[in-house]
């Protein structure tokens, strides 16, 4: 009879590092009702009196991240003062939403559509705005909130819809702005984007470059004048807008072609931006107002982002304005949304030994040397998304959540992305197959498509972004538009058919398209 061998040496530090968190974590639920918050009575003693509480999430598009932060936001915003919810999503198209909170006459699908990069289709996080928007109309109410999204605009893939904005506002103050912007900057504009920026000379971005500049000291010099022609409030909102239209176009401007190098350059432009964009809502809103971010874990680490090393928003907001008075918390689980196992060297590995399902951890308490000390400040794989990326623990967080398992928010669709289900016409088994798909920052998505009975199934159990299509497999429904749809995920689904040649394209609910094609049978588990 085969007796089982020694078990696998453990790391004496991180023996070390389980016991001391044991004695400190802080076991939670996560209530699915705002009942009451007796759960977080701990929260004050955590916080202190720090202002900006920056909660990150491992991955997007989760139930159990979504709704902590929902739920934090609404206990501070009730008990401690708290007035200001700041999301990764973009600051321009983002301000029908801040006016939408603040009592603004607009459908809700034009309020969904304006909160990109996939946010505005989770019920978690809309229950949050509708509820702040409820708190606003109250006339009784003790202040009133205000919901900010903090990213650039048009999912950094393109300019149009920032130059749009500031277009329409050089337009109200002064006609030769605008007439010089028409010129000089619209018609690159309205033809640059993520996938053809190589295709554009570096002299015709050194000049874009120059007169967005150019743009944003014309209106800084015209400060009296502007705002007396609009409102503080527009001019705030129209000087930031010209300053992300710079932005946008320099992370264009600077992403090498091979985007596994250039998404570093992409990466801190855009979390400079980020958090040049936190400091502009924080002096809009006060240094007593109370904040709470929500954002990947990747943009409000204080470590750097990937292989690549690039700039974190967290790091460079730390170093440049100072973190005194912010709270950075991570997010972990030991289950990705797949449900996978984390790898054994892994922090997430650490993290599980715990015992609580759901715990929060304060690090700051952490002794400065020995075992415990030493386990923190190692640089380990840290699963992202889908993925590992080297993350030091101990340098990226002040505090940890941790969930033993995840699982995908609620969809609730707009009606602009929402069709009637339907019959399918044809022989659904030939889109059978799996197909490659190239995916947002350089991830290689895998899909595999197969019918089972009278249902076409999906299965993206080897993706490695979990950003595009459901990574576990699900049913695909087929839509009176002729597309098709998940129930359990936002984005559409096509299939193009030319001969015998089958390839897809994914469109998510912020706009984006990604296209596929079959490479073989699929690979089902």
């Amino acid at each position: 009879m085969n007796q089982p061998g020694p078990a696998a040496p453990t790391d004496p530090n991180e023996d070390a590092f389980v016991a001391w968190a044991r004695e400190h974590a802080v076991a939670l639920s996560i209530p699915r009702h705002d009942d009451n918050y007796d759960d977080l009575a701990f929260i004050p003693g955590v916080i202190g009196k720090r202002r900006v509480i920056a909660v990150g999430e491992s991955a997007h598009y989760l139930y159990e991240w979504n709704r902590w932060r929902t739920r934090l936001f609404k206990y501070l915003a009730q008990e401690h003062g708290f007035t200001t919810f700041v999301l990764e999503s973009a600051l321009v198209e983002g301000r029908l939403v801040h006016d939408y909170v603040a009592g603004a006459d607009h459908e809700w699908d034009d309020v969904a559509r304006a909160i990109n990069n996939v946010w505005g289709v989770w019920a978690e996080l809309n229950e949050l705005i509708r509820w702040m928007r409820d708190w606003n109309a109250d006339p009784n109410r003790p202040r009133e909130l205000r919901f900010y999204s903090m990213d650039g605009s048009g999912n950094w893939m393109h300019a149009r819809n920032v130059y749009a904005a500031v277009h329409a506002f050089a337009a109200r103050v002064e006609g030769d702005l605008a007439d010089d912007m028409a010129r000089e900057i619209g018609p690159m504009v309205a033809e640059l984007n993520l996938e053809n920026r190589t295709e554009f000379a570096a002299t015709a971005f050194r000049e874009l470059i120059a007169a967005a500049s150019l743009v944003i000291s014309r209106i800084e010099q015209a400060r009296v004048a502007y705002t007396r022609a609009t409102s503080a409030d527009d001019y705030d909102w129209g000087l930031r807008g010209a300053q992300i239209l710079r932005d946008v176009i320099q992370a264009l401007a600077q992403t090498e072609a091979d985007f596994s190098i250039g998404v570093r350059q992409l990466w801190n432009v855009r979390d400079v931006s980020m958090a040049e964009s936190l400091n502009w809502i924080r002096e809009r809103e006060g240094p007593d107002a109370g904040i709470v971010i929500g954002a990947h874990n990747t943009h409000l680490q204080l470590h750097p982002v990937r292989e690549q090393k690039a700039t974190s928003m967290g790091s460079y907001h730390a170093a440049r304005f100072g973190r005194g008075d912010t709270l950075f918390i991570g997010t972990a689980s030991e289950r990705s949304v797949k449900g996978e196992p984390p790898r054994p060297d892994c922090n997430q590995a650490a993290y599980a030994r715990l015992g609580p399902d759901c715990y929060f951890l304060d690090l700051r308490p952490a002794p400065e040397s020995g075992p415990v000390a030493d386990w923190l400040k190692v640089e380990r794989p840290d699963r992202s998304n889908l993925r590992y990326q080297p993350v030091c623990a101990g340098a990226a967080w002040d505090c940890l959540l941790f969930h033993r398992t995840l699982s995908t928010g609620t969809v609730e669709l707009p009606g602009f992305l929402a069709s009637p289900p339907a019959e399918a016409t044809g022989d659904l088994a030939r889109f059978n197959g799996r197909y490659i798909i190239l995916g947002f920052l350089a991830a290689v998505n895998t899909l595999d498509v197969r019918v089972e009975g009278d249902t076409l199934f999906t299965d993206g159990q080897d993706d490695t972004s979990g950003e595009v299509f459901p990574p576990y497999k699900v049913p695909l429904h087929y839509c009176a538009d002729g597309r098709f749809r998940w129930s359990v995920w936002p984005s559409i689904l096509d299939f193009h058919q030319a001969g015998e040649d089958i390839s897809v394209s994914i469109t998510t609910p912020g706009g984006a398209v990604y296209h596929g094609k079959r490479v073989g049978d699929a690979v089902w588990g």
